[in-house]
């Protein structure tokens, strides 16, 4: 198991106990008395569940996230946060469960502070010793390039790694290995090498490469620099796109179980969205009619799976009607003072629901490119059009993490985390999405 996931197991493993912690902290403090064991064990089973919800708060609030701390100033405001939605949730909770016969409000509300307060020690306590020194593996990166310059003073001892060097191919010529061999052998422990991490100007010396095998032959471990920045950024270094990244990476016979489970739970959603959609339609139309003429619904022809194209509906936030615009940054004065808050709200994507109901979309995936901007895409950047093997989706992996495209640069910004959820795609990176995106709607 990665370090970075066995961190994020044991601080999901010490929230639960907190949360369990918190509610007999509450029963005492609401009888100021220790509660009685029956009481407190007919508790825990609906708390339980109570409980699975506020560890859903807090990841969508990012408090699973390290470093907790880069602003403080925000960390308290997501611990607020989640206070105020786990009273909320809490109260609907016991709402919908009279049989529970029971009016937790004292316990509940004391219960959620107690967890608010408990829970922020804990991150502190665990920043403090889980990003200790002994609990990092030291590395040393070999070699250049512009993603080394990326990540090499990013602290990234909240997912297990310390760089403590960086070499370019030219500190280290074949015969000057000692300068490697002097990290691995240094006897204080916390300047001792773990990982040297090639990068490709390296690994393709073949030379090079044998003499360091000869040199230093297990005194270290190794890793492909593609492979350790993936690891920390999420996304995939352009430079490792080939066809034998495709072939390793993308061509798997597609789970057809799992794709035909996803696209039912889709039509559900669709079909939800759509009674919304339906029962907000005549309120919105009238306002955006009010606000300017033109149509209600805009539509435009996007790209899709396969590279096939589709009509995606939007209600309209712009002036008279929709202009074709590829940059953003161009469309500002268009935008409607209702558009504004139509696009603010997120409103104005309700349509959407449609084309996930006919198959165009799906809830998660690739943002379906405008049929202009996708051509200049795929002459600019090489193998852009490996998004197409997946369904475009109304949220996606490269959304949450980079904003919309304003130039070629920032497209192969974008392609990356493309790549690396194209690469990655299951069920809990979709389901992680979803949620992430929850907090950004709301």
């Amino acid at each position: 198991m990665k370090r970075s996931r066995l961190l994020a197991v044991v601080l999901f493993v010490g929230d639960f106990l907190i949360l369990y912690l918190s509610l007999y902290v509450a029963l005492s403090l609401r009888n100021l008395s220790l509660p009685s064991e029956k009481l407190y064990q007919s508790l825990q089973l609906p708390f339980l569940y109570l409980f699975i919800l506020w560890i859903l708060v807090l990841f969508i609030f990012d408090l699973y996230q390290l470093p907790f701390f880069k602003q403080k100033l925000l960390f308290l405001k997501k611990v607020i946060l989640f206070v105020i939605f786990s009273l909320l949730i809490g109260t609907a909770y016991f709402y919908l469960q009279p049989q529970l016969q029971l009016t937790p409000r004292a316990v509940l509300i004391l219960t959620s502070f107690t967890a608010g307060v408990f829970l922020s020690l804990w991150r502190v306590l665990f920043s403090l010793f889980f990003r200790g020194k002994k609990f990092c593996q030291k590395v040393i990166i070999v070699g250049s390039c512009k993603e080394v310059e990326e990540i090499m003073d990013k602290d990234l001892r909240h997912i297990g790694y310390q760089i403590i060097a960086v070499f370019s191919k030219k500190d280290i010529i074949p015969g000057n290995i000692k300068v490697i061999r002097s990290f691995a052998e240094l006897e204080e422990e916390s300047k001792k090498a773990d990982v040297a991490v090639l990068t490709p100007e390296v690994k393709e010396d073949k030379g090079f490469v044998k003499n360091i095998f000869e040199s230093l032959p297990l005194m270290i471990n190794y890793m492909d620099f593609s492979s350790f920045y993936e690891q920390i950024t999420r996304k995939v270094p352009l430079y490792s796109v080939d066809e034998l990244w495709f072939l390793e990476n993308i061509s798997r016979k597609r789970k057809k179980v799992n794709e035909v489970m996803k696209r039912v739970i889709e039509m559900l959603f669709a079909i939800v969205g759509l009674v919304l959609t339906v029962a907000l339609f005549p309120f919105i139309a009238v306002v955006i009619k009010l606000n300017s003429s033109g149509p209600v619904i805009y539509s435009q022809e996007r790209v899709g799976l396969g590279g096939k194209t589709f009509t995606l509906y939007k209600f309209r936030t712009m002036k008279d009607k929709e202009i074709d615009i590829p940059w953003r940054e161009k469309e500002e004065g268009q935008i409607t003072s209702i558009g504004k808050v139509l696009r603010n709200t997120h409103i104005d994507e309700l349509p959407q629901f449609f084309n996930l109901f006919k198959g165009d979309v799906s809830v998660v995936g690739p943002r379906p490119e405008w049929i202009k901007t996708a051509k200049v895409f795929e002459k600019e950047i090489p193998f852009y059009h490996l998004r197409y093997l997946v369904r475009p989706g109304i949220t996606g992996w490269a959304q949450l993490h980079y904003q919309a495209s304003t130039s070629v640069e920032e497209a192969k910004e974008k392609f990356r985390y493309d790549l690396y959820y194209i690469k990655n795609r299951t069920a809990l990176l979709d389901t992680i999405i979803f949620l992430k995106t929850l907090r950004t709607v709301f």
